[in-house]
């Protein structure tokens, strides 16, 4: 059975292949259709077919209560939103990299050729 932090690091809509505006009825339709390709019975010899069954079951369990569906979505867009925030810092940073990879080229040719420091004033 999977850990709450492993069922977290999960998308759950993805693994059952809905969106997040999903009924109650579509995410039971979604996990019907996806149980009955991968159940352990149609796929005795594959143990990945059983460990997907259980993650469809649990990703149902989670989607189909209430609390847990809130709970879940709440951190979903947490994830999301930090995600969002970092990606804006990293242009930022790589941004201020830049700058700074500039500066240091603009000080070596300066110190190094007296031509550089005329171009430059």
């Amino acid at each position: 059975m999977a850990s709450t932090k492993e069922l977290l690091e999960m998308d759950l809509y993805a693994l059952l292949g809905i969106e997040w505006t999903a009924t109650e009825k579509q995410i039971k339709k979604a996990y019907r259709q996806k149980a009955l390709s991968c159940h352990p019975d149609k796929n005795p010899d594959n143990p990945k077919a059983a460990e997907l069954f259980h993650q469809l079951s649990q990703a149902l369990e989670v989607l189909t209560d209430a609390a847990a569906k809130a709970a879940y979505d709440k951190i979903r867009a947490a994830k999301k939103q930090a995600e969002e925030r970092n990606r804006k810092l990293d242009d930022k940073r790589k941004k201020i990299k830049l700058v700074k990879v500039q500066i240091r080229i603009i000080k070596y040719y300066s110190s190094r050729s007296t031509q550089f420091s005329i171009l430059l004033a």
